[in-house]
């Protein structure tokens, strides 16, 4: 949580047996809308210390390049490439990601409120990358290929685009009617907690993302707060993935499976990296 008031929490979403939502019926339960501050807090809390992407940008940007990330949210890539040498410039739709972005130390970047599929600049870039599945939350195939589209003319001929995917798995092609349930559990300082509660199911290569947290304080006087939101994302093979940066003019050049980037397995992998490059 701000302050450094987290002291610990669970580095990894707990799993549960797969339940069947048409026969098994939950009690009702009210959630609010998650606000965009409360967002960018649980954004923060859960990603702030993640860099187990991060070696795969570094390796593949060079110092003093021009390097465009697109959904940058609070700059948790963006430092340690700055870091490094490069110029980095972060665009994201969420004005909290991008107030706590600009709060945080570290080398200069420079960060916009921006539509990822309508970028505005006059400059290009020498390397465009969309990290941890951005891409997917456009949902559709055609708002994806605007995208690239809209990608390919930032950069400079032969510039990178480097991306992280979201592919569906054997366990989640066999769901059905089943939804998989995950937790993660943050404790904090004051003897409170926050519960994230994870439901996933799957359906004409849309994967259905529902984020519930509970937030229990420790201190008396404060008030228990049930939150959610949901998201839709695009779940498409690789091959459709290829297919889609080959229309928007990119040959791909490397592609990976999960974080230690071994070779990718489809049916066993469902995270990807690519290395493209404008053709």
């Amino acid at each position: 949580m701000p302050g450094g008031r987290l002291t610990a929490y669970t580095t990894t979403l707990r799993n549960m047996p797969a339940d069947d939502f048409d026969t098994h019926k939950e009690p009702d339960e009210f959630f609010l809308p998650l606000s965009n501050e409360r967002y960018g807090q649980f954004y923060d809390l859960e990603m702030a210390g993640f860099q187990a992407d991060l070696p795969f940008y570094l390796e593949r940007i060079r110092p003093s390049c021009s390097v465009l990330e697109l959904g940058c949210g609070t700059g948790r890539l963006c430092r340690p490439l700055a870091a490094s040498g490069a110029k980095l410039t972060g665009i994201d739709l969420n004005l909290e990601m991008l107030r706590r972005a600009r709060l945080k130390a570290g080398p200069k970047v420079t960060y916009l409120c921006m539509d990822m599929t309508e970028p505005a600049f006059r400059c290009s870039f020498d390397t465009v990358l969309i990290p941890y599945h951005t891409l997917n939350l456009l949902r559709t195939y055609e708002r994806i290929q605007h995208c690239l589209d809209q990608t390919r003319t930032l950069l400079v001929q032969g510039g990178k685009l480097l991306l992280q995917l979201f592919i569906p798995d054997q366990t989640l092609l066999t769901l059905g009617t089943k939804k998989l349930f995950q937790f993660q559990i943050f404790e904090e300082q004051d003897g409170g907690r926050i519960i994230k509660e994870v439901r996933r199911s799957y359906s004409n290569e849309q994967l259905l993302l529902e984020e519930r947290y509970r937030i229990r304080p420790g201190q008396p006087g404060k008030n228990n707060e049930d939150l959610s939101h949901t998201l839709h994302l695009a779940a498409f093979s690789f091959p459709k993935w290829q297919l889609l940066l080959n229309r928007a003019g990119f040959t791909v050049r490397q592609h990976y499976g999960g974080y230690d980037l071994a070779p990718f397995v489809a049916g066993r992998d469902s995270c990807l990296f690519v290395q493209a490059e404008k053709s």
